[in-house]
């Protein structure tokens, strides 16, 4: 019992002792967090600015060449020359390659000779028939004879003709597919041929951007072959009906290739640039902080005892092209807002803000 009554003090003093600890810790935490003084962090700004703002309707399509087409054999027969090189300029009506065409030749020299001879019968029996020496029925079948044997010439005219296989338009060939002595049939590829002097591309849009397009609109196109740089073109055509199951409408745009740089096939992004808006408030698109309760930019300015704090300020985004932001409603132009450095931030975030850059400083890069 005489030790009962010695540990049970003991152990309420050792209590005692760990809560007032704990609540003395607690108290100099407190102190030191309250004296702490406040971070300051620095950040990049930029001034808000009023600028005209391009709008443009957004469409993706392929590349074409204003002429192209993959030439191919249209009769049969061995190949005798091959009279042009892979990758090679050529002429419109150049010969490219001949097929063996001696037969031909020889049933052409015949068929000339019974035109000849069809042709005096013929007249024979034209005089014949004035005297009546003649019935009609002979001279009928005299002229049909020399009907058919002049249309025969023809054939094989045309047909020796197509022994030439001739570039249909100037432009760039591809690689030859043919070899010499190989017997080739109709429909035999032979190669390709582009016209690269201007590219088409054919895009879609939506039936409801209808209204803003019309016909010499300027178009501007982006591919992977050439990042940031843009090729610039017109609009040239608008399909008269709107697909009925897509609901969009087809339109065609061309594009001046003067340094063959696009190439047919080429997958490109394209915009439809349609009148500015004056006076449209534009931001850098890494100033504008996404979030699930909307868009909002951090705007610089200092309070009342004059020290500089970040403010999240919601924002409505009326547009975006390229790494640039146009703001409908929530900024003023010469609003400094943070650049650079928000992720750090929260609202009301004390900052020492570097001099304020403009959009020019951050320039412009290629298309959405």
């Amino acid at each position: 019992m005489k030790r009962a009554y010695v540990v049970v003090p003991a152990v309420g003093l050792a209590l005692a002792g760990v809560f007032g600890f704990a609540i003395f810790r607690d108290k100099m935490i407190a102190d030191y967090l309250q004296n702490m003084p406040e971070p300051v962090l620095t950040v990049e700004t930029v001034k808000a600015e009023s600028r005209p703002w391009t709008r443009a309707i957004p469409a993706t399509g392929r590349l074409e060449a204003v002429e192209g087409v993959d030439l191919s054999v249209e009769v049969e027969g061995r190949v005798r020359e091959i009279l042009y090189i892979s990758g090679q300029h050529v002429d419109k009506g150049q010969v490219l390659a001949r097929l063996d065409a001696d037969t031909e030749r020889a049933q052409l020299q015949a068929a000339r000779a019974q035109v000849r001879l069809d042709r005096q019968t013929a007249d024979r029996y034209r005089s014949l028939r004035r005297t009546d020496a003649a019935s009609q029925a002979k001279l009928d079948e005299a002229e049909a004879n020399l009907s058919i044997a002049e249309s025969e010439v023809a054939r094989l005219e045309r047909v020796i003709d197509k022994k030439d296989i001739k570039a249909p338009f100037a432009g760039s060939l591809g690689i030859n597919r043919l070899d010499v002595g190989q017997y080739v049939s109709p429909g035999t590829r032979v190669t390709t041929l582009q016209n690269l002097s201007a590219m088409l591309m054919d895009l879609s849009v939506s039936q409801r951007d209808l209204p803003d397009i019309a016909i010499g609109a300027p178009v501007e196109i982006v591919v992977d072959a050439y990042p940031g740089r843009v090729f610039e073109g017109r609009l040239t055509a608008i399909e008269p009906k709107v697909d009925a199951q897509s609901g969009l409408i087809a339109l065609q745009a061309s594009f001046p290739n003067a340094e063959r740089l696009l190439r047919p096939g080429m997958y490109a992004k394209a915009r439809i640039v349609r009148p500015a808006i004056e006076g449209q408030v534009v931001v850098p698109q890494v100033a504008v902080n996404y979030s699930l309760y909307g868009d909002f930019v951090y705007v610089v300015a200092a309070d009342d005892a004059g020290e500089l704090r970040a403010r999240q300020t919601v924002v409505k985004v009326f547009d975006r092209h390229g790494n640039r932001v146009a703001i409908a409603e929530g900024l003023k132009p010469g609003e400094t807002i943070v650049a650079v450095g928000g992720v750090k931030l929260s609202n009301g975030s004390k900052v020492k803000a570097s001099e304020a850059r403009t959009l020019d400083d951050m320039p412009e890069i290629g298309l959405d």
